[in-house]
């Protein structure tokens, strides 16, 4: 009887240390969408992408000032926070706009952009923005203007061909403000307004 109650506990105790196994092998490897994996284990971006429709007529500049608000707010997955004043700030080492059009696009189009470099104990401070649409990097932006500057943005017909565009401004340039400030707060742009147009 003793043996049978030594055995038993021997077997329990077994699958409880398997049982253990799985569970640390999930909490090491989990099976999570790409985007949580890039924000929460990897780190590799501060701009966790969120499912916002990307609701857009093709050819409208959406602005990205308090006034736009009501129009901007379904084309930002992630990476703001505002508007103020000015613009919306960016926050973070990236930030998303998402848009999607029903209306047919024959040709290429242009994105057209309206930024802002941040200034810090008020001096500004100059920004590189990469752009990339739909997983693919297309310009190279310097923002050097405290005020605003304008930027079009020439895409392919063949990369926006499916009526959706995903666009990553990547900011390599973004600035701490606060000593105590972690990656997912800092700042380099205000976006004043963006959209599609033909040409």
């Amino acid at each position: 009887m003793a043996k049978s109650l030594r055995l038993g506990a021997y077997a329990l105790t077994l699958v409880l240390l398997a049982a253990y196994a799985v569970v640390m092998w999930w909490v090491i490897h989990p099976t999570v969408p790409e985007s949580y994996r890039a924000y929460y284990i990897d780190q590799t971006t501060t701009c966790m992408n969120q499912p916002v429709p990307g609701t857009y007529t093709l050819g409208t500049i959406i602005s990205y000032l308090p006034d736009g608000n009501e129009a901007a707010k379904p084309t930002k997955p992630c990476g703001w926070e505002g508007p103020t004043g000015d613009g919306t700030h960016a926050v973070g080492t990236s930030s998303r706009l998402r848009y999607t059009w029903t209306e047919p696009s024959t040709g290429p189009l242009t994105l057209s952009l309206d930024m802002l470099a941040i200034t810090k104990a008020g001096t500004v401070m100059p920004q590189t923005v990469d752009v990339v649409v739909n997983d693919e990097k297309v310009a190279s932006l310097d923002v050097t203007s405290g005020t605003g500057q304008h930027f079009d943005v020439k895409l392919p017909a063949e990369l926006v061909s499916e009526g959706r565009a995903d666009i990553v401004l990547q900011f390599p340039d973004a600035v701490q403000m606060g000593q105590t400030d972690p990656p997912t707060r800092w700042r380099s742009i205000k976006l004043q307004s963006a959209g599609l147009v033909h040409g």
